[in-house]
């Protein structure tokens, strides 16, 4: 989550709503890392939370486990704490750079392609990256900046064949930077990575920045 502006109660809940989906269909014994941009973390992110998938009432049964006791389990164990390591980053004091590409890398970091499991990446920002190259001085085009050592720094084999969601939240500027060339670079990024769903549509966080 790259909430260096700060959100409102309203992109909270809209982030919210769309991350809880995930998390039910999640496959048992999915992790959820929760990493966080923050300019006074070192590197500019850290990771903040780790969240583990208990078995899903459904999946147990009466001769092996207790399905009503797991029922009673699935909120406070799973949901709650994963809504509330979330809403603690969106409330978070504002933060003065985004590291994005930097902590999409460490993320990437825990995704074990010998597991069997599909990493699911969601990247929640407003993909304005300015650590190691600052889209409000102008988005590079991807071709340019896969050539500069910063890609060399920042790029990562881990995330081939991830899937992704992308929530983009609103500038807290708008009209400073060229918001078609932001969405090419990181749909560009993505597919150079190797991930699954790199080219389709952004979704957008509803509601006003904090």
């Amino acid at each position: 989550m790259d909430a260096t502006d700060g959100l409102s109660p309203a992109q909270r809940q809209d982030i919210w709503s769309r991350i809880r989906p995930l998390a039910e269909r999640a496959p048992a014994d999915s992790v959820f890392h929760l990493f966080e941009v923050r300019s006074d973390a070192p590197g500019g992110f850290r990771e903040v939370a780790t969240v583990a998938r208990p078995p899903h009432p459904c999946e147990v049964d009466h001769w092996t486990d207790n399905p009503d006791q797991r029922a009673t389990q699935w909120v406070p164990r799973y949901l709650r704490p994963l809504r509330d390591a979330l809403g603690a980053m969106a409330r978070a004091a504002p933060s003065e750079s985004s590291a994005i590409l930097q902590a999409i890398q460490a993320a990437a970091t825990r995704f074990d392609s010998d597991s069997g499991f599909v990493g699911h990446l969601v990247l929640v920002s407003d993909l304005l990256q300015n650590v190691g190259v600052d889209f409000y001085r102008g988005v590079p085009a991807f071709s340019r900046f896969r050539e500069s050592a910063v890609y060399r720094a920042v790029r990562t084999r881990r995330l081939e064949g991830v899937e992704l969601t992308v929530l983009r939240l609103p500038p807290s500027r708008p009209g400073v930077v060229d918001e078609e060339a932001v969405r090419r670079f990181w749909a560009d990024y993505f597919t150079d990575q190797g991930v699954v769903g790199a080219g389709e549509p952004f979704l957008a966080v509803e509601g006003a920045p904090r």
